[in-house]
């Protein structure tokens, strides 16, 4: 005889959290979980999305080590500290969701209860943990066997998903995003918690010229920017196709999304690559 799954105390104060908001209640019961989950989803990614503007921008202060140094000084403070612990709230969430996504879709893991409770609870477990690194900031890996690692597990992570979709007779570009999701989901949250391990990693500017003269690093990272970048201009797009109905404003939008993403994928590629001590 089955039994019902028992809940984690981590799960339960989750599910209370979420069922004390009177909106999240409501459309949990007349619309389900999915729907919020799906609109949480997109709500992250445009997050994710002005935050690849901002930091896109902000690293070409690299061009000029002075101005990087003094900019990093200005947020070396508790509270942009606070705020970058924040963004990785948004950024996980929408990297596992995504993840459920797929599991979903292609493989056939239609739990979709149990999957959405292991989406917020890993995330939480993803924040603290890195909060935890951040509050401790004296932690240390190897530059070349972390990204090597990570990029490893993400390329097995990219040939599963890809092994599973290509021979469906989706869009191309539609299996480029799960595939590019596949991929990113340990690449973003690698990068998160690498550039948080000690304040060097990603604040000094002498550290990071030195991690990005390496060639391999330089290849990663900018396989990293191009598909986080198409990534990110796919999902608009999607967005724009569902929710804009004026075919002459989809079609403007679709090509204004296109070109900022692509101006944008291009600088941050051709820093990576211009850049070195």
């Amino acid at each position: 005889m089955n039994t019902p799954a028992q809940r984690t105390s981590i799960e339960a104060f989750l599910a209370g959290v979420l069922t004390r908001s009177e909106k999240l209640s409501y459309y949990a019961s007349s619309r389900g979980w999915g729907f919020i989950m799906t609109w949480a989803h997109r709500v992250a990614g445009l997050i994710i999305v002005l935050y690849m503007f901002f930091h896109i921008v902000t690293l070409s202060g690299l061009y000029a080590p002075a101005k990087f140094a003094s900019n990093m000084d200005f947020i070396h403070n508790f509270f942009f500290g606070f705020l970058e612990w924040v963004l990785a709230i948004p950024v996980i969430f929408h990297a596992l969701n995504g993840a459920r996504l797929i599991l979903y879709e292609f493989f056939r893991v239609r739990d979709d209860a149990a999957m959405i409770r292991w989406v917020l609870v890993l995330s939480v477990l993803y924040v603290f943990s890195l909060g935890v690194f951040m509050l401790m900031g004296n932690q240390h890996v190897s530059v070349g066997f972390f990204w090597f690692t990570i990029f490893i597990v993400s390329l097995i992570s990219a040939v599963v998903v890809y092994r599973k979709l290509w021979p469906t007779r989706n869009n191309g570009f539609w299996k480029l995003q799960r595939i590019s999701g596949a991929f990113l989901l340990p690449m973003v949250s690698g990068h998160i918690l690498f550039m948080h391990l000690n304040y060097q990693a990603g604040h000094d500017i002498n550290t990071i010229l030195v991690r990005v003269s390496s060639i391999g690093i330089k290849a990663i990272d900018s396989a990293f920017v191009i598909l986080v970048f198409f990534h990110a201009g796919f999902g608009l797009n999607t967005i724009i196709g569902d929710f804009v109905e004026n075919t002459r404003l989809k079609t403007v939008l679709t090509v204004v999304t296109t070109v900022v993403m692509t101006i944008f994928a291009y600088a941050g590629t051709k820093l990576i690559i211009s850049v070195n001590p």
